[in-house]
């Protein structure tokens, strides 16, 4: 299995992103323009919303099939940042290339993630953008979200609980150095989240994807820990990790065996964070079924 937090050797032309292991396969492909894989139509959408869309698709590498996703986001307003572009210095940056450097930053920093293969983005009327993002099939790696949901009994019993025990604590590890090194996922939950058990392991790797909203604001550092782990904490099944646990993923994070005044203070405002995704969860949930009730399309 290759490292997924190993470093991605780049190569830019005109507005695309190559990652150079992947050139002949993207040959091979016909993906050498904006063009050519944004009008790419074979494949399955698994994922399409007003914003983007994403498509799962296989191709024969020296004789094996590989999948790959390829993401479009859709034509995006970006007028303030072209008038801005004006007087600094600063490139406007898509999603689609935003998220591949993201990924390339994550894997420089040592932080697994998955695997870039090209990003490409166009000007559409001078203030308008679109752009796309393909990446590798993450596979050996499994989402935290998949094995909660498909097997929760991997956690339980004698040899569950061990495994759970080594989970919160790589969990909480990985979060630590990604915020040491100026990353803020701001998605940080439990589908986004990969683990992979090597060699009949109890205690995984972890990695992460779906890396375009990564903030790396430096100001409000101290609010990163309340809301990734608030996030986090949301999406772990109430009848598989208790009080114990949750706590256990704060001192994990921190890297201590005893939280002080300052540290419980910090579990109240997770805890308080977390009632207000539930809320704010629960409402978008029973608007989207008042209007699956009602048949409205989705969007």
């Amino acid at each position: 299995m290759k490292n997924f937090s190993s470093k991605i050797e780049c190569i830019k032309k005109n507005h695309l992103i190559f990652n150079k292991e992947y050139l002949k396969v993207l040959d091979d492909m016909h993906f050498d323009s904006f063009e050519s894989v944004w009008n790419y139509q074979a494949g399955k959408t698994i994922k399409k919303i007003k914003a983007r869309s994403v498509i799962r698709f296989e191709f024969q590498i020296t004789g094996r099939k590989r999948v790959f996703y390829l993401k479009r986001h859709n034509t995006k307003f970006a007028g303030l940042q072209r008038i801005l572009a004006l007087f600094t210095t600063k490139p406007i940056s898509s999603e689609g290339k935003k998220e591949f450097e993201n990924i390339c930053d994550f894997r420089k920093s040592g932080l697994g993630t998955v695997t870039p293969v090209i990003a490409g983005e166009k000007s559409v009327k001078f203030f308008w953008i679109q752009s796309f993002l393909i990446t590798k099939d993450f596979s050996p790696f499994i989402s935290l979200e998949y094995m909660l949901r498909n097997n929760p009994e991997f956690f339980t019993g004698e040899k569950g609980s061990n495994r759970k025990r080594n989970l919160i604590n790589r969990i909480g590890i990985f979060a630590r150095r990604m915020h040491e090194k100026g990353f803020n996922h701001r998605d940080f939950n439990a589908t986004h989240i990969l683990l992979y058990y090597k060699d009949k392991s109890d205690a995984p790797d972890i990695a992460l994807f779906d890396l375009q909203r990564v903030d790396r604001n430096s100001a409000p550092r101290f609010r990163w820990i309340i809301k990734s782990l608030a996030e986090l904490n949301y999406t772990l099944p109430e009848g598989s990790f208790n009080k114990k646990d949750r706590i256990s993923l704060l001192l994990s994070y921190k890297g201590k065996k005893k939280l002080n005044l300052w540290d419980w203070l910090q579990w109240l405002w997770i805890k308080r964070k977390t009632a207000r995704i539930k809320r704010h969860t629960d409402k978008i949930l029973a608007r989207r079924e008042e209007k699956r009730r009602k048949g409205i399309v989705e969007r």
